[in-house]
């Protein structure tokens, strides 16, 4: 089953043209700065699908054909996931197999509440008020907040 999805406030370190999901578990830099994503497909599969996807990377898949790259500071992946396995962030960057990949940062249920209530204040910010003044201002009132200042550098783009 394949379902859009709107932009996710997720980051992501990648590992280039892995073979599979152990190069990625295993390669990624810890020291690289997580990218900020766009999920714009997520892609259910059963999970001896995902188990076969994961085990051969670098094979053509149809449903990755015409997504990935960036866009707006963030990288636009497919969201690969399935049963009782991590989700897999596939960015093929016009090809139809998984050039970059990478997994989603752990975030807590209450980050994800707290990300969905920054991003509703900056999309509901009167017109008048342009989005980077938005971003400053509410720098300034969570300075205090470092999970805040990490969901505000995500959507800034940074």
């Amino acid at each position: 089953m394949t379902t859009a999805t709107p932009a996710s406030l997720q980051r992501a370190r990648f590992t280039r043209k892995p073979c599979s999901i152990d190069e990625v578990l295993h390669n990624s830099d810890p020291s690289a700065p997580p990218e900020p994503v766009e999920i714009e497909l997520c892609k259910e599969l059963t999970e001896a699908e995902y188990d076969a996807f994961a085990n051969t990377l670098l094979e053509d898949r149809d449903w990755l054909a015409g997504h990935g790259g960036h866009r707006d500071g963030r990288r636009r992946v497919v969201a690969v996931s399935a049963p009782n396995r991590r989700t897999l962030l596939v960015d093929p960057s016009g090809g139809k197999y998984g050039r970059y990949v990478g997994i989603a940062e752990e975030t807590s249920p209450q980050c994800d509440e707290q990300a969905s209530a920054i991003a509703w204040l900056l999309e509901n910010r009167r017109p008048e008020v342009a989005r980077d003044q938005a971003i400053r201002t509410l720098r300034l009132a969570l300075a205090g907040d470092a999970k805040a200042l990490r969901i505000l550098d995500s959507l800034a783009g940074n």
